[in-house]
């Protein structure tokens, strides 16, 4: 019974040394692979990032000038809200200006017209007091000439005064004429860079508010895919590495592209989790690869990156 024992334990650890044998022989086995290939899950986006648009008043859509999928130049109108009151009060606003500006007119007209007169009640002045010295005129005479003369200076000062204080007022004016206009032009909403509007999330009739989005606008430029690369093969990847974009889950090749950006960290998982604040073990390398011939691929889909590693395979 002792020699049975013995000899199935014999036998066991016999077996035991021979799976482990093979074990370490898998692991260095697997250890040598040469991996040429890796695979990340991306989306696709525009090279630069979508603009979300907003109006800098609150108002009601009175026109909409653009719509989803058109091109639009910086500068285009894309949207018009309700300006009746800005009008009205840059109408009155430059009524006041042009008012202003008349009354400018007519008092320096009537300066001009004293100062004639007050330089010939100067000479009328100097004459009478030489007929004085002859013996010729009165003394109330001359005084009466004199003190008409200084009248007339009086009135050229008070109405030059006026006048200082009319333009004073016509530049003020002038400046809140600067201002309705500008705030007029907030009532018109433009396209801040070239792009394609993707998207229009109003109707004429609604009212928003200077903090609401109203549309997102796609920047002229080319198309990226931005992939997230596990950290277990981060340190393989390098900028100018060639890649294929496929459909997520598929073989078929929508286009190729290189990488020309890989971030210098590793983050979590942004791209596709199923909610902000899930859980993530592993992080993740962010790389972007630019596509040779997006084509018509959609924003934001869901797509795989495959990167070749291999000088082989570039």
């Amino acid at each position: 019974m002792k020699s049975i024992l013995l000899t199935i334990l014999f036998v066991s650890l016999l077996v035991s040394c021979k799976s482990k044998k093979a074990e370490e022989t898998t692991l260095v086995s697997n250890s040598s692979v040469d991996i040429n290939q890796v695979v990340g899950i991306g989306r696709i986006e525009p090279e630069n990032e979508i603009i979300q648009l907003s109006a800098e008043v609150a108002g009601i859509i009175q026109k909409i000038y653009k719509n989803e999928n058109d091109s639009v130049d910086a500068g285009d109108i894309m949207l018009e809200l309700k300006h009746t009151i800005e009008d009205a009060n840059i109408t009155q606003l430059k009524s006041t200006v042009a008012i202003q500006a008349a009354q400018i007119k007519v008092d320096e007209q009537a300066i001009k017209e004293l100062q004639i007169r007050y330089a010939n009640s100067t000479i009328e002045v100097q004459r009478l007091q030489n007929l004085l010295a002859k013996g010729a005129e009165t003394q109330q005479v001359v005084d009466n000439a004199k003190t008409e003369m200084q009248s007339f200076m009086a009135n050229i000062k008070r109405l030059q005064a006026t006048v200082e204080v009319t333009k004073m007022k016509w530049t003020e004016t002038q400046t809140q004429v600067a201002i309705a206009v500008a705030q007029l032009h907030q009532k018109f909403i433009k396209a801040p860079i070239n792009g394609v509007l993707l998207e229009l999330n109003i109707q004429t009739g609604n009212y928003i508010d200077n903090k609401q989005i109203l549309a997102q606008l796609k920047p002229a430029g080319k198309t990226i895919a931005v992939c997230e690369i596990d950290e277990l093969f981060a340190d393989k990847i390098k900028v100018g590495q060639s890649a294929v974009i496929r459909n997520f889950g598929a073989l078929d090749t929508l286009t190729t592209g290189k990488v020309y950006f890989a971030s210098s960290f590793l983050k979590k998982k942004s791209l596709f989790t199923d909610q902000p604040g899930e859980k993530e073990d592993r992080r993740v390398r962010e790389i972007k690869i630019l596509l040779d011939n997006p084509g018509s691929i959609l924003l934001n889909s869901r797509i795989e990156c495959v990167i070749f590693i291999s000088k082989n395979n570039q």
